[in-house]
């Protein structure tokens, strides 16, 4: 016989009291629960086997933690829905600057491969991490959490385990401080109506969508937002996508695109012929912006390239790039990296 318990143990240290008014980052209708923990420092392993370090990997970003097991019948996959869900609703710009991470703590029966299933039920983005036992121990610890118990399965019966761990969802916002977790029974109303705030949390002066590098250029100049930086699916080059807005009154021109130690750059344009049903890429000398005109670079258009990559890059991960324009000159931006399950969203028009 297989029972679940959920318990929320160890915080009497982490939790702060006060009324709504006190400067909570949410209001507590739904149960949500003050707190002061700062982002913790633990390295686990992610699905694709390469060492996960927390503190670094979600530095500066809006990271919802969850701790749980895929076999959970119940809590696990609600929390998730619920969570995944409301975050479907939250615009594609402030989307790519999310991190969900959810840390199986039943490493004997959650492989890898079981593991990174599970998650892609839900979201292909949400993160799924796991460990040796003393690793979990040590990061539910960092949060203050009682280390998940899991108790031997009997022989002839691998479903017949008895697991207790902390249930809630503990947010950290962009000031690298949770001041919220979230209990079991969160709605996906009460995460649509939260999220917002938390976000605003500690924000950065910069967009997670990508900075928007300013150029000088005649009477006015170009700005670039929404940059974005695909990684690769297996050994393929990456791709840029971007909006580039020209203020001025005379139009400029994209001649060059570097990525630095990234790889060797280039502009492209994907051409399509409908009758024929076939597309054909090339690469471009330049890229007009007209006067006052705004330039997307999006899938069936014009893109940047970058590769082969000299280093790996995941999601969530910054990358500098410089854009070089024909009157500005250099113009250098920081870009977000998504994946290509991220690109319809982060690249549609609005």
């Amino acid at each position: 016989m297989r029972f679940d318990i959920f318990a929320l143990v160890g915080l009497a240290g982490l939790v702060g009291c006060g009324s709504p008014g006190d400067g909570r980052v949410v209001g507590g209708g739904a149960g949500a629960t003050s707190i002061a923990v700062p982002r913790p420092s633990f390295t686990l392993t992610d699905t694709d086997g390469k060492p996960f370090d927390f503190r670094a990997r979600t530095a500066g970003r809006l990271t919802f933690l969850m701790f749980g097991y895929t076999r959970c019948p119940d809590v696990c996959p609600v929390q998730m829905a619920n969570l995944v869900t409301a975050l479907h609703q939250v615009p594609p710009g402030d989307r790519m600057g999310i991190d969900v991470i959810f840390v199986s703590v039943d490493p004997d029966r959650d492989s890898l491969p079981v593991l990174r299933k599970w998650l892609d039920s839900f979201d292909q983005s949400v993160i799924g991490l796991t460990g040796s036992r003393a690793a979990l121990d040590s990061a539910q610890r960092a949060v203050g959490f009682a280390p998940a118990v899991v108790q031997p399965a009997a022989a002839g019966a691998p479903d017949a385990v008895e697991v207790l761990h902390a249930a809630p969802v503990i947010a950290f916002t962009a000031d690298d401080t949770a001041h919220v977790m979230f209990p079991f029974g969160t709605r996906q109303a009460d995460w649509e109506r939260d999220i917002p705030a938390l976000l605003q949390k500690g924000s950065r002066v910069q967009p997670p969508g990508g900075t928007a590098g300013v150029a000088g250029g005649g009477a006015g100049g170009i700005a670039f937002s929404r940059v974005y930086f695909v990684a690769p699916a297996g050994d393929t080059p990456a791709a840029v996508f971007l909006v580039a807005h020209n203020t001025g009154a005379q139009p400029d021109t994209i001649v060059a695109l570097d990525a630095g130690d990234l790889g060797p750059a280039s502009v492209h344009m994907t051409m399509t012929d409908e009758r024929a049903g076939t597309t054909m890429m090339h690469s471009v000398g330049g890229v007009a912006i007209l006067a006052g005109g705004t330039l997307r670079f999006a899938p069936g258009g014009y893109h940047g390239m970058v590769g082969p990559l000299r280093r790996r890059v995941v999601r969530g991960d910054r990358v500098q790039l410089v854009i070089r324009l024909a009157r500005a000159g250099a113009v250098a931006v920081s870009a977000v990296v998504i994946s290509y399950s991220d690109v319809d969203t982060a690249t549609a028009a609005r």
